[in-house]
């Protein structure tokens, strides 16, 4: 029997592509496995599963490598991947759609749906709109407060508490900064809004009319979720599988889809929200999302030419070679992920990877967007391969043969030791191990961070989760005392210190 069917998809694989071939260029129909096996190898991608849909049909959907390096199970289009921010997308529909049913308005002040949530400026917080969030103009800097919601412990309402102590960086509706604090603040909107949360909004009123069934954003389905993709990185050169992190679906992303169920998606944005002559999705939605409302600046493509890119509702807007090019990526330690939409062609495409050092996604989007413009278009992967080489840096050898000597705090060993308090986070406690220290953190009770001599004024902290990298701790000393230190993580993760002071020890 699984053989029969194996014979009878291809047939109609073959008939699809058959009687789509006059526009379909041949780049897709004749090259693209072997570009895509090409770039796999190049970025020593394990696991990779696309899909593309033209004129509300599915033209391409498949899987390559393997679910785990070192492991037989293979990738296919209904492998689940996270798609981390690409669930932007999905909020920011949700939110439109419930504009367009008039439970809300997208111009309501925040303060109207959420009143326990009050910022540190009360002035500023009693302008901020919904709209403000999804549209990324709300004036907190990128990422600024990720910490609190990367692999922490706390509850949402704790965590935006805090957040609310953060000063925004810039004037409110002046300046693009991606924060994710603001979708999650969006997304507990429809809650008193609709009355159920955004998650239970999302299923009924979206993935379970479109029959998105592979779609998971809850964290329980997702512990019972089989064939999912391992995440992986690169390390000196070596593919590297990384332990699984805790996923929790947000509503800034974090959700479980396949290659098959974002070809359902992107019909229904591309065919503004019909599917099977049902109106899933007002079109007036569509038309709010694909909206320009920030300035972002200019973006590259993969020609390394610059256009202007802005931000919609769940969705960067770039112009490109005479058309709207929409898209969104999503990143967590150890994959990439990439939805991409052309409108006036009608045309996406989904690619989903299990590795987080390339940039593959982005250059197969482009080479695939450029065969359907007809623009004449070099191997991107050459290009971006060469231009990576020039880039990398050239190690001196003289250097790295010194051998620096390591100066200390100058305090007493014991005097590091002790209960630390930041206002915006919460505690953290550092306590002697052997010659070194462990730093551990009130709300992520997974996460360590080796403490060691750096110099005379800071400490090198190397955290147990690599998502969180390796950085320097600079202290403050006084009369042989510390009063604290400022704890600093990956930039990925948040670029932002936190100043934590000593309370006890």
């Amino acid at each position: 029997m699984k053989s029969k069917f194996v014979c009878l998809f291809s047939t109609l694989l073959f008939l699809t592509f058959s009687g789509f071939a006059q526009q379909i260029p041949k780049f897709v129909t004749d090259s693209l496995d072997n570009y895509i096996a090409e770039g796999m190898k190049a970025w020593k991608i394990p696991g990779l599963s696309v899909s593309i849909v033209k004129d509300g049909k599915v033209i391409f959907e498949k899987g390559y490598g393997v679910v785990k390096f070192g492991e037989s199970e293979k990738v296919d289009a209904h492998t689940l991947f996270p798609t981390a921010s690409v669930g932007k997308n999905f909020l920011g529909a949700a939110l439109a759609k419930l504009d367009a049913q008039g439970k809300l308005s997208l111009n309501d002040k925040v303060e109207r749906w959420l009143p326990w949530f009050h910022m540190k400026d009360r002035g500023y917080g009693e302008q901020l709109m919904v709209i403000d969030l999804l549209t990324h103009r709300s004036g907190w800097k990128t990422f600024q407060g990720d910490l609190l919601n990367t692999e922490s412990n706390m509850d949402v309402r704790t965590m935006l508490q805090k957040f609310s102590q953060l000063q925004p960086v810039y004037p409110l509706r002046t300046t693009f900064g991606y924060s994710n604090f603001g979708y999650q603040l969006a997304g507990e909107i429809i809650e008193p809004a609709y009355g159920s949360n955004w998650q239970e909004y999302i299923k009924k009123e979206l993935l379970e009319p479109l029959g998105m069934k592979n779609t998971l954003i809850d964290a329980s389905a997702i512990s019972q979720a089989k064939h999912t993709a391992t995440a992986h990185t690169v390390k000196d050169d070596q593919v590297v599988v990384l332990p699984m992190s805790r996923i929790d679906p947000q509503p800034y992303g974090g959700f479980l889809s396949s290659a098959h169920d974002m070809g359902i998606w992107m019909n229904a944005l591309l065919n503004k929200g019909q599917q099977n002559g049902q109106q899933i999705i007002p079109a007036t939605a569509i038309d709010k999302m694909w909206k320009s409302y920030t300035i972002i600046g200019k973006g590259r493509a993969a020609d390394r030419k610059q256009y202007l890119k802005t931000y919609g509702l769940g969705i960067e807007i770039l112009q490109y070679q005479g058309v709207e090019e929409m898209h969104h990526t999503g990143a967590y330690s150890g994959t990439l992920t990439m939805m991409g939409l052309i409108p006036s062609l009608n045309l996406g495409i989904t690619i989903l990877t299990n590795q987080d050092a390339h940039n593959f996604h982005e250059v197969l989007k482009w080479q695939v967007f450029d065969a359907f413009l007809g623009k004449l278009a070099p191997n991107y992967i050459q290009t971006i391969l060469a231009m990576e080489a020039q880039r990398k840096p050239v190690p001196d050898e003289k250097k790295s043969a010194q051998i620096t000597p390591v100066a200390k705090l100058p305090v007493s060993p014991k005097e590091i030791e002790g209960t630390y308090t930041c206002a915006s986070y919460g505690t953290a406690k550092i306590e002697r191990e052997g010659d070194r220290y462990i730093l551990t953190l009130a709300y992520h009770p997974g996460l360590e961070g080796i403490l060691t001599p750096l110099n005379e004024k800071a400490m090198k902290c190397t955290y147990s989760n690599v998502l969180f990298g390796e950085k320097a701790f600079p202290f403050e000393i006084e009369d042989g005392k510390i009063k604290g230190f400022t704890l600093y993580v990956d930039s990925f993760v948040e670029s932002d210190g936190y100043t934590f002071v000593k309370t006890g020890s």
